[in-house]
């Protein structure tokens, strides 16, 4: 069970705003997750809660922490010395994702596999995630332009009543440009 290797009470002792661990095997990716009461502490702070340019990988804090949300959005920096979610952007390119076309995400609750789908580029200087949706049809409409436009293809199909997760780093094809790595969020690992 990873979750205890993991351990969340350790964890909490040190931060309690800790929700998850995110990590890709074989790549940088190996982070805790917290969640704060804005979007704006994380970015500059490190999991401890020391003043750091790397920020944390945070959850956003309109989120419920215990990822149940139709969309839960993380953000991350994009370090020049790939670190933190700089990896995201190699998903740009097709390989990268058939190398790497999955996620772990630990949970005090359990552990989640995150299937990627879709990966974009989009406006930071606009709203350009989902986090409520009118009914299914609404969100698999959201869903089938995701992945119409996504930098690379996926096989992953997203049902209706699945639970998303949006990963969302600066990206640099014009000012204030993200790249935003869609997965869907399955059960238990």
């Amino acid at each position: 069970d990873q979750t205890n290797e993991i351990g969340f009470t350790s964890l909490e002792r040190i931060n309690p705003d800790v929700v998850g661990w995110l990590a890709v095997e074989g790549t940088e990716i190996d982070y805790p997750v917290v969640r704060g009461k804005d979007n704006d502490f994380y970015l500059r702070h490190l999991f401890t809660g020391e003043r750091n340019k790397l920020g944390s990988i945070f959850m956003d804090y309109r989120n419920h922490s215990d990822f149940s949300d139709k969309n839960t959005i993380i953000y991350g920096h994009n370090m020049k010395d790939g670190s933190m979610f700089s990896s995201l952007t190699k998903y740009k390119d097709q390989r990268y994702y058939d190398n790497f076309p999955t996620m772990l995400l630990y949970t005090s609750v359990g552990d989640f596999t995150i299937e990627l789908f879709a990966g974009i580029v989009v406006d930071g200087n606009y709203e350009s995630v989902r986090f409520d949706f009118k009914d299914d049809h609404d969100f698999q409409s959201y869903i089938d332009s995701l992945k119409k436009k996504s930098t690379f293809e996926s096989d992953t199909i997203v049902k209706s009543g699945d639970r998303i997760a949006t990963l969302c780093t600066c990206s640099y094809e014009f000012n204030n440009a993200r790249y935003a790595l869609y997965g869907t969020i399955k059960g238990q690992v």
